[in-house]
């Protein structure tokens, strides 16, 4: 199992997002595509790093309508689902700590 994707980007928030939301249910890559507004090539490279890192398992649909390509789902692992967690809990939180204005008294001379 590696440590996970090299590059965290906002297409992949995004996808990490998507599968997070779906909970315990697979999406295909349309519907990846829809929930985030990336496109094909961008989603599936995506995937494709989430796979290798151990976060993401595919299938082929099995059961296919006539005239129709099939799908192939995606799910996050239980692993990806803890570390998809962290990743996007990370990027949400603040950077810095606020900046605190301070006053200072008016200063006679």
């Amino acid at each position: 199992m590696s440590d996970g994707p090299v590059r965290v980007t906002g297409p992949l928030l995004a996808v990490l997002n998507a599968l997070l939301e779906a909970d315990d249910y697979e999406l295909h890559g349309w519907a990846i595509m829809k929930a985030t507004g990336k496109s094909g090539p961008t989603i599936y490279k995506i995937l494709e790093r989430l796979a290798e890192a151990e976060w993401v398992t595919s299938r082929w649909e099995t059961d296919t309508e006539p005239g129709k390509p099939r799908r192939r789902y995606h799910q996050l692992t239980g692993h990806g689902v803890t570390e998809a967690r962290q990743l996007v809990a990370r990027r949400a939180a603040p950077t810095a700590p606020a900046r605190t204005r301070l006053a200072f008294g008016g200063c006679q001379a």
